[in-house]
C-alpha cells in the first residue's frame, strides 16, 4: 500500500546558465516579459548542470523526502538517459516498478535557461500517447497525485476515476498546458474528485475560461462550483491564493534568495498534498475534507518548502525532510496565512 503514487511524465533537465540576456517588459509575452538574445547571436553559457526532472518525478521525490511511501507512473525510454532516471528515483527510494521502458517511448527533455532567478524552458515531449499511463487495476495507494500529462490522456484520467470509485482513494491534481486548453467545463469529471488543486494564475484564467474580466477569488469559486475541495491559485512573488469552499487564504512567499525558480510550482503543490495525507482521519481519502488549521498548515508547509527548492538549482536538490520542514516552520512565524 502506497501512501500516494503519482502519474506524468519522466524528464531528463539540462540547466544552462547565460552570462548575460535581456529581459524586455512586453504584452506580447504570456508573463509579460521576455528572456532575449539577439538573433543568430553566440551566447555564452558560464555553467551546464544535469538533473532528472518532470512533475511527477519532483513531486515523488518530494513525498518521499516528507516520509511517504511514493510510486510513479510514467514511460521511459530505452537509453541511458532512462537507467540515469531510474537510478535517480531509487536513490530517493521512491518506487519505480511502474515506469513502463518503451523503445518508441521517445526521450523526455527540458533544456531550462536559468538567469536572475527564473527560468525559461525548452521542452521536448517524447511521449505522444499518454493511455499508457493508467494504473493498474492492482494498484493500492491511499491518494493519487495527477501531473502534467499531453494528449490521448482520457484513458488514463478514466481508469484513476474508476480506481478512485472503487477504493474512495483522493486526488490531487496539477493539470499542464494541454488540459488548461480544454479548459475545465472537460474536466468536470476529475475536478469532482480533486481534494486540492493546484495552478497559477495565468493558467486559471485560460482554464475557467469565462466571459468577463475575473478576480483570483471569482476563479477559485468557479473551480469550486466544478468539484474541486480546495483549490489554490499561485502568483509568482505575490504569493498564493486558497478557496475551501467557505473561506480564502492569502499566503505571502517565503524570504529565500531566488537563485532558480524551477520546480517551484511541483514543491508547493506536493507539500501541501503531503499534509493534507498527514492529517487525513485515515478513513475515506476521497471524503477527506480538511480542517481550517490544516489549511492553513499546508500553505505554509508548500510555501517553506518552494522556499526552499528556489534558492537552489534544480528542482530537487532543495527539497527538505520532514524533520527540517517542521524546524524551519518553527523559525518562520511571521509566514503564515491570513483569511479574509
Amino acid at each position: 500500500m502506497y501512501d500516494v503514487v503519482t502519474i506524468g511524465d519522466s524528464f531528463e533537465d539540462i540547466f544552462l546558465f547565460p552570462k548575460s540576456a535581456e529581459i524586455i517588459p512586453d504584452r506580447v509575452f504570456s508573463g509579460g516579459r521576455g528572456l532575449c538574445f539577439g538573433y543568430g547571436d553566440k551566447v555564452d553559457i558560464e555553467s551546464i548542470r544535469y538533473e532528472i526532472g518532470g512533475s511527477a518525478l519532483n513531486t515523488a521525490v518530494n513525498f518521499q523526502r516528507l516520509g511517504l511511501r511514493s510510486a510513479v507512473i510514467s514511460e521511459v525510454g530505452t537509453d541511458a538517459s532512462a537507467e540515469r532516471i531510474l537510478s535517480s528515483l531509487e536513490d530517493f527510494g521512491v518506487e519505480t516498478s511502474y515506469i513502463k521502458k518503451r523503445a518508441d517511448a521517445g526521450g523526455n527533455l527540458s533544456v531550462i535557461l536559468s538567469y536572475l532567478g527564473d527560468r525559461t524552458i525548452l521542452t521536448h515531449h517524447g511521449a505522444k500517447d499518454y493511455s499508457g499511463y493508467s494504473p493498474p487495476k492492482s494498484i493500492k495507494t491511499n491518494w493519487f497525485y495527477l501531473a502534467p500529462m499531453g494528449k490521448k490522456s482520457t484513458a488514463t484520467e478514466n481508469r484513476i476515476i474508476e480506481t478512485i470509485a472503487k477504493t474512495a482513494a483522493g486526488l490531487f491534481w496539477n493539470p499542464g498546458s494541454y488540459q488548461i486548453g480544454k479548459g475545465a467545463r472537460n474536466y468536470r469529471h476529475l475536478l469532482r474528485f480533486c481534494n486540492l488543486f493546484v495552478v497559477n494564475r495565468e493558467e486559471a484564467e485560460k482554464f475557467v475560461d469565462v466571459p468577463g474580466k475575473n478576480s483570483v477569488e471569482g476563479i477559485l469559486k468557479i473551480l469550486n462550483s466544478f468539484g474541486a475541495k480546495v483549490s489554490v491559485i499561485t502568483d509568482g512573488k505575490n504569493g498564493a491564493t486558497c478557496y475551501d469552499g467557505s473561506i480564502f487564504y492569502k499566503m505571502p512567499i517565503s524570504d529565500d534568495e531566488r537563485i532558480d525558480a524551477t520546480g517551484a510550482g511541483d514543491s508547493f503543490a506536493s507539500a501541501m498534498a503531503a499534509n493534507f495525507i498527514r492529517n487525513f482521519d485515515g478513513k475515506k481519502p476521497q471524503a477527506y475534507i480538511p480542517s481550517r488549521e490544516v489549511v492553513e498548515q499546508s500553505l505554509k508547509w508548500g510555501m517553506i518548502v518552494s522556499g526552499s527548492v528556489v534558492s537552489k538549482i534544480g528542482a530537487q536538490s532543495g527539497l527538505l525532510t520532514q524533520s527540517e520542514l517542521e524546524s524551519r516552520e518553527k523559525k518562520l512565524i511571521k509566514l503564515q496565512p491570513k483569511d479574509y
